[in-house]
């Protein structure tokens, strides 16, 4: 997996995002895209914001369920940024400094996908990875042969 979760995204017009349509709770319509045979997803099925270090949390649960078989794709990088401003500071004097990074999530959209892994195994790596993220999700098991 060549996704690192601590690293902040370095091409952005803008560092700070405004609160838009990003964060809606609407279901992933456009987002199709065609899982292969004997693959297993992990999909979120409620809306919700994932966190860097969320998101860093469950690879490692993966790579450590996994060891050094199969291939871990991410579908989801953060790109948003989340300010805040310092405790006690009065209003005014512009917005806040970046505080994380985060991917807004709508249900619907593949998280994980592993390849080239016993189905069983590849279940078992994302039920264990699903515990760490602050969302809703569910395990998809795509074998043509059942």
């Amino acid at each position: 997996m060549v996704a690192n979760f601590s690293n902040i995204p370095f091409k952005l017009k803008f560092k700070k995002f405004r609160k838009r349509s990003t964060f809606s709770t609407q279901p992933e319509l456009s987002f199709n895209q065609s899982i292969g045979p004997n693959t297993v997803i992990l999909k979120a099925t409620s809306p919700g914001r994932l966190d860097a270090s969320n998101l860093e949390a469950a690879r490692k649960v993966l790579r450590r369920k996994l060891k050094k078989t199969g291939k871990v794709d991410s579908h989801v990088f953060p790109f948003v940024s989340i300010t805040k401003k310092p405790l006690a500071v009065r209003m005014g004097k512009g917005k806040g400094a970046v505080e994380a990074w985060i991917f807004p999530i709508r249900p619907g959209r593949v998280i994980f996908e592993i390849k080239n892994i016993p189905l069983a195994l590849g279940a078992e790596a994302l039920n264990m990875a699903k515990k760490k993220l602050p969302i809703a999700s569910k395990v998809v098991i795509n074998n043509p042969i059942i």
